[in-house]
């Protein structure tokens, strides 16, 4: 597999990125209670800038990216932190691995999360199949990604999705057994000129605890 953020990722944490990386922390926030007896998994994790800021309130979390790289600059980050730092903000039970989702196979996820990583899998609907099957009954899948763009988004770069048409992705889901609880759009993104909009989805194994 190509690595398509081979030569992006020392350079990955731009002013952009951090604040689309807060802006859906904070939509998390409003719809989901992070507690210390969660376990969690983020699919495509990159340099952890949503994952760090959930680590300290969970029980564990799985830091999960096919990109060598990636996962190299989240190492850094966690080795640069100081025992003391790293001890509240990372729980010794967490693990990071550097690979696709389907490298992990435990049933025991209570939620998995994935801002703009989705429209890098070719085949969501199987994707989605296994994530259906490491989520707890009660688990939460929540994604934030692109709604359907013209491609310019990343500059003429191949991806396997220019965004998505939100009802055919939440049908993919239904078809994986997870029932859509929410989606919205949260987000305008300004990127050369050109608007892009940014949904998120949560959708649920079964019920658990979704603020109304």
């Amino acid at each position: 597999m190509v690595d398509y953020f081979k030569d992006k990722a020392k350079e990955w944490d731009s002013p952009m990125k951090i604040d689309m990386a807060d802006k859906f922390v904070s939509e998390m926030f409003k719809s989901i209670n992070f507690t210390n007896n969660l376990k969690v998994l983020e699919l495509g994790c990159g340099t952890g800038l949503v994952g760090l800021q959930i680590a300290p309130l969970v029980k564990s979390i799985v830091f999960l990216d096919s990109s060598t790289q990636m996962i190299e600059v989240l190492k850094e980050k966690i080795e640069g932190l100081t025992l003391k730092e790293r001890s509240s903000a990372i729980k010794d039970s967490s693990t990071i691995i550097n690979g696709t989702i389907d490298k992990y196979t435990t049933p025991d996820i209570d939620l998995i999360f994935s801002l703009m990583a989705i429209h890098h899998i070719e085949n969501t609907q199987k994707t989605f199949e296994h994530i259906s099957s490491i989520l707890k009954p009660g688990g939460l899948f929540v994604i934030g990604d692109l709604k359907e763009e013209d491609g310019s988004f990343h500059g003429g770069e191949y991806v396997p999705h220019n965004g998505f048409n939100v009802q055919q992705l939440a049908q993919q889901l239904e078809n994986s057994d997870l029932e859509v609880v929410k989606t919205y759009t949260y987000n305008n993104l300004s990127k050369n000129g050109t608007d892009y909009e940014q949904f998120i989805l949560i959708s649920k194994k079964a019920q658990n605890d979704i603020k109304s």
